[in-house]
C-alpha cells in the first residue's frame, strides 16, 4: 500500500532534520531571549496556540515528535519561569501543549487511526517526562501534576482525505515527508484519471513534475506572514519542472529557505537520494545552513537547487553539442539478449554481436566473458533483415514478435507497441542516430550511467552498448581527456541527476557542456598525452594487482597519496590550461560562465565550437588517435 501511493516510513533522526529547523530552534532561540517574567510569560501563551500539520501524516511520526519537542519547549519555559521567586506557589505544571493543536491528512484510512493513537501516546510520554522534570525540583515546586490523562477526541484534527484536493487547516507550522512519486509514476501508479485531475487542479505545474512538489506549493500558499514548513522531498525538488513547481515557486513568492540538506541518501525502503528543505514565509537575515555530502556549509543564502556552486539551471543548451551522444541501445525483450530461451549458436550470423553494460564494463567481463546479443538495424522490411541475418532475425520471430503482438494488440500502451510491432527485428530503442555517427570508427567514449566515479573508457565498435551505459561517438585521445577531466564530472554532477548515490547523465549535461573553444595545439597534444598516460596507468594497476576498473577506483579513494590521483590530476591540469581558466576558480563556475557566452556568440550567428577535436587540426595526425580500447573475444571462442 505504501509503495503505490509513494509513502515510506521516516526515520526519527530524518524527522529532526525537519522538526528541528522549522519548530525547535526558532522557538528555542526565542525562549533564550527571553529575560523578563512578562518576556516568558507572553511567550508561553503563544507557544499553547501554536498549531502544526502533517499534510501527508502517515501514522503519525512527524506529529509525534513535533507535540514532543513543543512539550519540552514548555518545560524548559516552566523552568525559567520558576527562576523568578514571584512565581513560587502559583505556577501550574499541569496542562500545556495541546493535543488538538495537531494536524493531519492522509489517505489511508487505517493510517489515520494510528496517528491519532500516535498522538495521544506522545501526549501521556510527555506528561510523565514533565513529572520527572517536576520531581527534579523537589522541596522547591508545588506538585500539583494531575495523574489521570484523559484521550483526546482527535477525529476532527486527524482527517482521512486527499490533501491535493482538499483544505488544509490554519496553522503556524507545516512538516512531513510527501509521498515519493517520481512525474512519470504518477500515470503509472495512481492512473490517468487522477493525473488529468490535478493537472486541472494545479495548471501551472508541470504534469512531469515529482508528486512531492505539490505539497510543497501547497505548503507555502497556506503558512501565514513568518510562519514555516519543513519536507522531505525526492532530490528531484532540486532540479527542473519539479524545483519550478516548489522551491522556486517558494522564493519568488516571499519564502526564504533557511535550512537544507542538499542530497541524502534515504535509508528506508525507496531506493532514491531524497532533499530536505525548510523555509519561512519572509526575509529574515543569514547565516543560513546548506547541508552537502554530510557537511554543514554557512550560507548567506541558500539556492534552489540546493549546491554551494553557481546555478547551473540557467545554462542553456549549445547547438554545437546537438548530437553526439546518447545512452546505449534499449532492448525491450529479454529475447534479444543472450540469456534468453533458444539463443542462437550460430557465430557466423552477422547479428549475433558483444554487447555492453555499465556494470560488467566496470567489473572487468567485456573482454573475456560478455554477454551477446541480436542486433539488426538499418532495415526497412522484415524481408531484407531475413536475407541479412536469417539466424538472428528466426530467433526474433519465434520469441520476441508474438510479446510484442500480443502488447499492441491489448497490453498497456497498445498505441507504442503498435510502432514497435512495424520494425519488431530491432530493439525497442534503437539508438539509430548514434550508430549512424559511430560508423567509420573503430571505438567510442563510454561511461556507465549512473555512476559514482568519473570513469570513462575507449569501448571497442564491436560492442553493442546498451541503455546502462552513455556512449559519446568520439574516438580522438583530446576528447577522451576532456570527457575523463575533473571540469566534465564537476559540470555532470551539477547539471544531471541523482540515483541513490550514483550521478547520472542526463542530455542536458552533455548539451550544456562547453568545451574548449581556443585551445593551442600544444595545449591539446598534452590534454591527449595526459589522458593516454591515465589509461596506460589504469592498466597497469589494474593487471599487477588482479582488479577491475571498479576496484581500482575504490583502491584510490582511500585517504594519502596514489598514482591514479596524480595522473588524474596531472590530466585536470592540463584540461584546464586548454580552456584558458584561472587557477583559482571553481570548475563549475567558469564553465557556466563560458556557456552563457557561447550561448550569445550562437545566437548572435558566430560559430562556437563543440564536442570533438579543434577543427583546425589535421584529423589524420596519429598524435590525436591511439587505438587502445576493451576489445572483446571472438565469438564463439
Amino acid at each position: 500500500e505504501r509503495h503505490a501511493s509513494g509513502a515510506h516510513y521516516t526515520a526519527h533522526d530524518d524527522i529532526m532534520r525537519v522538526v528541528g529547523p522549522t519548530i525547535v530552534e526558532p522557538w528555542r532561540k526565542r525562549i533564550l531571549a527571553a529575560n523578563t517574567l512578562k518576556e516568558l510569560t507572553d511567550l508561553r501563551a503563544e507557544l499553547l496556540r501554536f498549531r502544526v500539520l502533517d499534510p501527508a501524516c502517515g501514522s503519525g511520526n512527524f506529529l509525534y515528535v513535533a507535540f514532543r519537542e513543543l512539550y519540552r519547549l514548555d518545560t524548559e519555559l516552566l523552568s525559567r519561569m520558576r527562576e523568578f521567586r514571584s512565581t513560587h506557589g502559583k505556577l501550574s505544571w499541569n496542562g500545556g501543549i495541546l493535543a488538538t493543536n495537531f494536524y493531519g491528512i492522509d489517505i489511508n484510512p487505517f493510517a489515520v487511526e494510528l496517528a491519532k493513537v500516535t498522538l495521544n501516546i506522545a501526549k501521556k510520554i510527555a506528561f510523565e517526562e514533565r513529572r520527572e522534570a517536576a520531581y527534579a525540583l523537589a522541596g522547591q515546586v508545588e506538585l500539583d501534576l494531575d495523574p489521570s490523562l484523559p484521550l483526546d477526541n482527535l477525529d476532527e484534527n486527524i482527517v482521512c482525505k486527499d490533501a491535493l484536493f482538499s483544505e488544509w487547516p490554519e496553522v503556524e507550522a507545516i512538516v512531513g515527508n510527501p509521498p515519493f512519486l517520481g512525474g512519470i509514476k504518477i500515470r503509472e501508479e495512481k492512473g490517468r484519471e487522477y493525473l488529468e485531475r490535478l493537472q486541472q487542479r494545479y495548471p501551472s505545474v508541470n504534469g512531469r513534475a515529482d508528486f512531492c512538489a505539490y505539497w510543497y506549493r501547497r505548503a507555502h500558499d497556506r503558512i501565514q506572514e513568518n510562519g514555516r514548513a519543513g519536507l522531505v522531498g525526492t532530490s528531484g525538488i532540486r532540479i527542473g519542472w519539479a524545483r519550478e513547481a516548489s522551491l522556486d515557486y517558494i522564493v519568488t513568492n516571499g519564502g526564504t529557505i533557511t535550512n537544507a540538506t542538499s542530497s541524502r541518501t534515504w535509508p528506508g525502503d525507496a531506493a532514491l537520494d531524497v532533499s530536505m528543505v525548510n523555509w519561512i514565509k519572509g526575509a529574515p537575515a543569514g547565516p543560513f545552513e546548506l547541508i552537502v555530502d554530510g557537511v554543514v556549509h554557512p550560507v548567506s543564502r541558500i539556492p534552489t537547487h540546493l549546491q554551494l556552486h553557481g546555478d547551473v539551471s540557467s545554462a542553456a543548451a549549445i547547438s554545437a553539442n546537438s548530437a553526439g551522444s546518447a545512452r546505449g541501445v534499449m532492448f525491450g525483450h529479454d529475447g534479444f539478449r543472450s540469456g534468453s530461451p533458444n539463443f542462437p549458436k550460430s557465430s557466423t550470423d552477422p547479428s549475433i554481436r558483444p554487447t555492453a553494460s555499465g556494470d560488467a564494463m566496470l567489473r572487468g567481463l567485456l573482454s573475456h566473458a560478455p554477454e551477446l546479443c541480436v542486433f539488426i538495424e538499418g532495415f526497412e522490411t522484415a524481408a531484407e533483415a531475413r536475407t541479412f541475418a536469417p539466424v538472428g532475425t528466426a530467433h526474433l520471430e519465434e520469441n520476441v514478435l508474438p510479446w510484442i503482438r500480443k502488447q499492441a494488440e491489448g497490453g498497456k500502451e497498445t498505441k507504442h507497441y503498435a510502432t514497435w510491432l512495424r520494425t519488431w527485428w530491432q530493439p525497442h530503442n534503437l539508438r539509430g542516430e548514434l550508430f549512424t555517427s559511430l560508423r567509420g570508427r573503430i571505438r567510442m567514449i563510454a561511461c556507465a550511467n549512473p555512476q559514482s566515479r568519473p570513469i570513462f573508457s575507449f569501448l571497442s565498435a564491436k560492442f553493442v552498448p546498451n541503455n546502462t551505459l552513455q556512449i559519446f561517438a568520439l574516438d580522438d585521445d583530446f576528447s577522451f581527456g576532456v570527457l575523463q577531466s575533473r571540469w566534465h564530472w564537476d559540470w555532470t554532477k551539477a547539471k544531471g541527476g541523482r540515483v541513490r548515490a550514483d550521478f547520472r547523465y542526463t542530455s542536458d549535461v552533455w548539451r550544456t557542456f562547453p568545451w574548449p573553444q581556443a585551445p593551442a595545439e600544444t595545449q591539446v597534444a598534452l590534454v591527449a598525452e595526459s589522458g593516454r598516460v591515465l589509461r596506460r596507468l589504469r592498466e597497469t594497476l589494474m593487471s599487477t594487482n588482479g582488479w577491475s576498473l571498479r576496484q581500482l577506483y575504490q583502491a584510490a579513494e582511500v585517504d594519502g597519496p596514489h598514482p591514479l590521483k596524480d595522473a588524474q590530476a596531472a590530466l585536470d591540469a592540463a584540461v584546464r590550461a586548454a580552456y584558458g581558466a584561472p587557477d583559482d576558480q571553481d570548475p563549475v563556475e567558469f564553465l557556466l560562465e563560458l556557456n552563457q557566452l557561447l550561448a550569445e556568440d550562437e545566437a548572435a550567428g558566430r560559430k562556437v565550437r563543440g564536442p570533438g577535436l579543434p577543427d583546425h587540426l589535421d584529423p589524420k595526425d596519429p598524435r590525436w588517435f591511439s587505438t587502445d580500447c576493451i576489445e572483446p573475444p571472438p565469438i564463439g571462442a
